[in-house]
């Protein structure tokens, strides 16, 4: 019996869900079916049981040694994405007035969705008028002295920007889920950072948020327990039946950056990775117009760029998927191109699509 061939896999440049390592897929589709040998599949046992319990030990260790996270913050692997973490974000901890930096599709929905909670909110700066193409300068932010917290997003992967440095702030709160564990990140000296796992890390329905234990004591006792960030901290983020088989393929994502060297490694990856797509936007005399207008903010998880025309982009995105390359339209409401390079995305994708950039751009001037 002869074995069989691995599939032809896509280079799947979509925002998210997002392409995952193969070795990740592999690892957890065995896992799925029998793991550990033990006849039952990881999805299968119990998020009581001691087979999950050291799943969900061995990840929040990985987790946080990834980061160089000590016993100063809980790592909690939660349900509803990056929108419940910014609904309950403000309800567990905005005292006073909190600030929030507008500067894109996903802080502008955060800003909202806290003041609906009720929250005072301050805006110490909103880029919408030029249509989020830039996070305004760190100098022309009106910040307000002595905030709960600033909450920022850290990649905005509609517009395709990112902040080069964190801010520092004694209570910094970052959305970084298109971002997250593709760079070193300052997570110890921040309050809250959280991700939605569908970017860098695994399936859709899990987020992680780091959260300094110092700020539980904001909490009020009219929480409840399933949104209680303390709570869910107690319970191992078990206060409810938690997404068990998500949480596994998080953890071997981990593992799989640790093997990739960390994330230092993962960033100098990156970095090639995005240079060789910008290097091609940028040496097109005009044909390919970057979407970002500050350089240095350009992220390197999602590319944003246009053509001449609707017809040319819709040409370009149709050779593309022929040649074996997905999901590069742009975001719904923003159009042009949108590249996701996000950590399982290899060398190889990037020089594909630098290559058909190249060509399109020289048949069709």
């Amino acid at each position: 019996m002869t074995a069989q061939a691995k599939p032809q896999r896509l280079f799947n440049f979509s925002a998210g869900p997002a392409m995952l390592p193969l070795e990740v897929l592999e690892a957890s589709a065995q896992a799925l079916v029998n793991y550990q040998g033990k006849g039952v599949g990881i999805a299968e046992v119990s998020h009581r049981g001691k087979e999950f319990d050291a799943v969900i030990d061995e990840a929040i260790q990985r987790c946080k040694s990834l980061l160089g996270v000590g016993d100063t913050h809980d790592v909690l692997f939660l349900q509803g994405g990056a929108t419940q973490l910014f609904t309950t974000i403000p309800m567990n901890f905005a005292t006073g007035t909190v600030d929030y930096l507008v500067s894109g599709e996903w802080s502008q929905k955060a800003a909202k969705a806290a003041q609906a909670s009720g929250a005072k909110v301050n805006i110490v700066a909103n880029s919408e008028s030029t249509n989020f193409d830039q996070s305004a300068a760190p100098s022309t932010w009106k910040l307000t002295p002595d905030a709960g917290y600033l909450h920022v997003c850290s990649n905005e992967t509609v517009h395709g920007h990112r902040l080069p440095v964190w801010p520092s702030h004694p209570n910094l709160v970052v959305d970084a889920s298109s971002e997250f564990m593709a760079r070193p990140h300052p997570v110890k000296d921040c309050a809250l950072v959280y991700a939605g796992a569908q970017k860098n890390l695994g399936p859709a329905g899990v987020v992680v948020a780091i959260v300094r234990k110092d700020w539980y004591p904001r909490i009020g006792k009219s929480v409840p327990a399933l949104f209680n960030f303390q709570k869910q901290a107690e319970a191992k983020s078990m206060v409810n039946t938690p997404p068990t088989f998500g949480i596994y393929i998080l953890l071997e994502t981990f593992r799989w950056l640790d093997r990739q060297g960390g994330l230092s490694a993962i960033e100098k990856r990156n970095e090639e990775k995005a240079g060789l797509i910008y290097q091609t936007i940028d040496a097109s005399q005009g044909f390919y117009k970057a979407t970002v207008a500050v350089p240095e903010q350009r992220s390197r998880m999602n590319i944003t760029f246009r053509l001449p025309s609707e017809e040319l982009t819709d040409a370009f995105i149709k050779e593309a998927d022929k040649q074996g390359m997905v999901a590069l339209k742009g975001y719904r409401t923003v159009g042009g191109i949108r590249a996701s390079i996000y950590n399982a995305m290899p060398v190889e994708g990037c020089q594909m699509l630098a290559a058909h950039m190249r060509d399109f751009a020289a048949r069709s001037r």
